[in-house]
């Protein structure tokens, strides 16, 4: 299948990233924003960035102009009738995503792939409520969308093999290195990733050591880019307490329920570096642990 236009439900940082992505391919895009408002934001956040890397030397100004100029972004979801892929980017609440599926069936054509940027969900859930139930899938970008490689690809339960093929084709030709997945949650890299994020909390619980002895010591002796810390506040505390209620609802071993700490932190509304506050403090520089961990949170 040849993907000549793709439409992103939802404008948030994944779905614009992927907006970019497709547009940087030479790619028609349309961006729906799915939350009450304007797109208006969402593109000037995509403009002011592109413009960033014109001024450091890493885009042509013509460039730049050409993908914003490939973006169509519209409040309507039927914008995304002619698409020939769908990538959806809303809120992780599975039945909002069912919901989502519902709508899109009755908007687009029967062979255009219906695909999920979910982290954690099911995939095989979302497409129960379908009738062309071989043409979803699952098509999981990593943030940031435009710098970040890997694409996982989840072949659900009745999702066709030309449906995968045609998503790992796309993927090569928009410069992404896809690998393909069984609909379990989580996936591979959030499956793996989530226990060790949780190990450095309950070891910081613990007073193995402090936030900022735990992150050196993984970058140090494991030759990691980004401490379990660092890379928690920035993925978003929120987002992975979520993912770890999701994948230990499935699998219901220890390891994958969330630590105190960090469902304490983001009740408080410290979720990393969107809020200026999670495990660290940005509000200095460098950023600085926070200093209600220094004693445990009850």
């Amino acid at each position: 299948m040849d993907i000549k236009k793709v439409g992103i439900i939802g404008t948030g940082t994944m779905g614009v990233g992927m907006a970019q992505v497709c547009a940087q391919a030479g790619i028609p895009t349309v961006a729906v924003k799915a939350t009450p408002g304007t797109p208006e934001r969402a593109q000037a956040g995509l403009e002011k960035s592109l413009a960033r890397m014109v001024e450091r030397g890493k885009m042509e100004a013509a460039e730049k102009d050409a993908i914003v100029g490939r973006i169509a972004f519209t409040t309507d979801e039927g914008a995304v009738a002619d698409c020939d892929l769908v990538i959806e980017s809303i809120i992780e609440d599975l039945d909002t995503k069912k919901a989502l599926f519902k709508r899109l069936e009755g908007v687009c054509t029967p062979d255009a792939l219906l695909t999920t940027n979910t982290s954690t969900l099911s995939v095989t859930s979302m497409m129960a409520v379908c009738e062309h139930r071989q043409r979803v899938a699952g098509l999981h970008f990593f943030n940031p969308a435009p710098a970040m490689a890997l694409v996982e690809i989840i072949h659900a339960f009745e999702t066709s093999e030309s449906t995968v093929r045609a998503l790992e084709a796309f993927c090569k030709e928009i410069g992404k290195d896809p690998v393909i997945v069984q609909d379990t949650t989580g996936f591979i890299v959030n499956r793996l990733l989530t226990p060790y994020l949780l190990s450095a909390v309950r070891l910081l619980e613990r007073g193995t050591g402090d936030i900022e002895g735990i992150d050196h010591a993984m970058m140090s002796g494991a030759g990691h880019p980004m401490g379990p810390f660092a890379l928690a506040d920035y993925i978003g505390l929120d987002v992975v307490n979520a993912m770890a209620q999701n994948i230990y609802n499935d699998a219901r071993t220890d390891h994958h329920n969330p630590p105190h700490t960090l469902t304490r932190l983001v009740e408080l509304g410290y979720l990393g570096r969107k809020t200026g506050k999670g495990f660290y403090d940005y509000s200095s520089k460098p950023p600085t642990a926070n200093p209600a961990l220094k004693h445990p949170i009850s």
